[in-house]
């Protein structure tokens, strides 16, 4: 795909093709480094794509010393590398060179407060993230999105400040009506055990889902209900599930440049036969240890 949108010059495609590639953790291989460096020099971005290839696959230290020999850093150049350091939890790094932007009069932009409050969020540096998020507006004149509201309720979420997260959301009004924003505070109510707050945030996501999308809210609700034991509840909200439909989770890995799909009690694979009996034999081995 990158090869052939460079080939027929959508350059900038091509590159954001790249760039999902890295965040999925899909490491490229030479014939794809051929593809995209050439169509990244047309554009004079060969320098942002090998740090962003560099910061997303952990390799730092490659990604420090190409983003230090780029001669004109900009947003774009110092938001690429704060994203390597938050993914990888590395949450001080990310600030100081945010602070360091800042400091070399380069002003952020709206993707930039994501990465920046992201990596706070990784990195449990909720008060720094707090400030960060309220200087967007006074500072910049960067008007909060739904991904900041995101960032900033998963941050305290992670931090166990559950309610604190509840409450901010609250508080948003409108702007807070949104899908990713409470699914993430149900996620969060799920990881420190807040069964009844978790029932107050599922209600309020089955009021916003007009569609067919319930069924994960459900059975979130439900494993939040039976990790505290409350089993009359995981009874109660399985019984409300009755004719809705979850779809099977799904992995692929690649083979020989073959990529084999699979999903659960999956029969269309053409070696499903061999791979059952090969995981019945492993199931016995486990077994006599």
């Amino acid at each position: 795909m990158i090869a052939g949108l460079a080939h027929n010059g959508l350059i900038e495609e091509a590159i954001v093709v790249f760039s999902q590639m890295l965040q999925q953790n899909v490491m490229p291989n030479a014939v794809t480094l051929a593809s995209i460096l050439p169509a990244c020099s047309l554009m004079g971005n060969i320098d942002l794509a090998l740090v962003d290839m560099y910061s997303k696959s952990g390799a730092h230290r490659l990604a420090e010393n190409m983003f230090s020999s780029i001669p004109k850093k900009n947003s774009a150049t110092y938001t690429t590398i704060i994203w390597g350091y938050g993914q990888h939890g590395m949450g001080e790094k990310a600030l100081s060179l945010f602070h360091s932007m800042q400091a070399s009069n380069i002003k952020p932009d709206a993707i930039t407060y994501v990465a920046v409050l992201s990596a706070c969020g990784y990195a449990g540096l909720v008060d720094e993230g707090l400030h960060i998020f309220n200087s967007m507006e006074i500072e910049f004149n960067i008007r909060p999105s739904v991904e900041h509201y995101c960032c900033v309720a998963d941050m305290l979420g992670k931090d166990g400040r559950v309610e604190e997260a509840y409450e901010f959301v609250e508080q948003l009004g409108e702007k807070g009506n949104s899908l990713e924003i409470w699914g993430s505070l149900l996620a969060t109510c799920r990881l420190h055990q807040k069964s009844d707050l978790g029932e107050v945030v599922a209600k309020r996501l089955l009021q916003m889902d007009t569609g067919n999308n319930t069924t994960g809210y459900h059975v979130l609700l439900s494993n939040i209900y039976a990790e505290v034991g409350n089993w009359e509840n995981v009874d109660r909200v399985r019984k409300a599930m009755n004719g809705m439909r979850k779809d099977f989770g799904c992995r692929w890995i690649e083979v020989a440049g073959c990529v084999n799909y699979f999903t659960s009690k999956d029969q269309e694979h053409p070696q499903s036969d061999k791979l059952y009996e090969l995981l019945g034999g492993q199931r016995k081995e486990r077994k006599r240890y």
